[in-house]
């Protein structure tokens, strides 16, 4: 939700006046990790995603703060990239698998490696897991497994899932909003 898009912080907003529950990621990791870093030992990325965020760098900060790793939903799991395979309770998950694994190499040090399974083909869960941050791969529908990363910001769609239904729900994007890369 926080740094690709054109409005971060309308994105919340928005976020926030229709109650929605959002679990943290990467990007809103990283913006906490920035708000507690001195601007002089900012990276040239990291003032690219200040000046995304703009002047409510800090409020968004602390808005996502408490954004927790996981929602359960009782009949479907969300994460925003994964779960650490051959763990069976979330709470002994690794932080950063959570946050950012796609592929697996067994122990959690390479978590993008093209060569590599991708996670969910070696983990299980009782039930499905709802999850992101692979927009490259786009859409996974496979039993027990939800990937919702079609792309919007890089002006593909954005996508939904309906576990009640079982349905996908998509809608396209109005432009690219920012150029994909393999980060």
């Amino acid at each position: 939700m926080v740094n690709k898009g054109p409005d971060s912080a309308g994105a919340l907003d928005l976020a926030r006046s229709v109650g929605m529950r959002c679990a943290m990621g990467n990007h809103e990791a990283r913006l906490l990790s920035l708000v507690s870093t001195p601007p002089s030992e900012w990276r040239p990325k990291d003032w690219k995603m200040a000046d995304r965020i703009g002047h409510r760098l800090v409020e968004l900060a602390n808005e996502v703060s408490s954004w927790p790793l996981w929602i359960d939903l009782g009949n479907a799991l969300v994460v925003h990239a994964g779960l650490q395979p051959g763990r069976e309770r979330l709470e002994e998950m690794d932080r950063q698998v959570l946050l950012t694994v796609r592929t697996w190499d067994g122990e959690g040090r390479d978590m993008d490696n093209p060569l590599d399974p991708a996670w969910f083909a070696l983990a299980t869960w009782p039930v499905p897991v709802v999850f992101g941050h692979w927009a490259l791969r786009g859409l996974v529908d496979l039993p027990g497994f939800k990937g919702l990363d079609t792309g919007c910001v890089y002006g593909r769609k954005l996508t939904g899932w309906c576990p009640e239904e079982d349905r996908f729900y998509e809608v396209p994007a109005r432009r690219e909003y920012c150029p994909m890369s393999r980060d």
